[in-house]
């Protein structure tokens, strides 16, 4: 094979970055889903710590431990340092296992990007999160 087929072969097997993708498909396609199944349970409805992570306003108040997200900075980012499990006693998810390193990227990536939201994703996500959760007896 040609050194050049060989270039080609390798870039169609190379998956597209994150970079490639608009906001809004990142956050579809790898933010909601790793929020919604990983986060709601406890930091939707229950506000966990103080901390709803429902919609982007409530990422930028925070909760007990100040603002979850900074947009733009995943570094600097609460909720990126607790799946990254950098915070001791604050590793996130509490009591499961650590996210996959490709839902910790995908949550880096969205909020290098600013952290979009798109409008109707709040409602609909914590719509199913709600009812994925069993009841609560009294």
């Amino acid at each position: 094979m040609r050194p050049v087929a060989l270039i080609a072969l390798a870039a169609l097997s190379v998956p597209a970055s994150a970079g490639a993708q608009s906001p809004t498909d990142l956050f579809e396609a790898r933010v909601r889903p790793v929020l919604a199944d990983n986060c709601y349970a406890c930091h939707a409805r229950l506000r966990s710590g103080g901390l709803r992570v429902d919609s982007r306003e409530a990422l930028l108040e925070g909760g007990d431990s100040g603002p979850a997200i900074v947009p733009g900075d995943p570094d600097g980012s609460l909720l990126v340092r607790a799946v990254r499990h950098e915070i001791e006693g604050g590793e996130m998810p509490r009591y499961a296992d650590p996210l996959a390193a490709s839902d910790v990227e995908g949550l880096v990536e969205w909020v290098r990007m600013g952290a979009p939201w798109p409008e109707a994703a709040p409602a609909a996500a914590t719509a199913s999160a709600d009812l994925a959760r069993p009841a609560t007896p009294r």
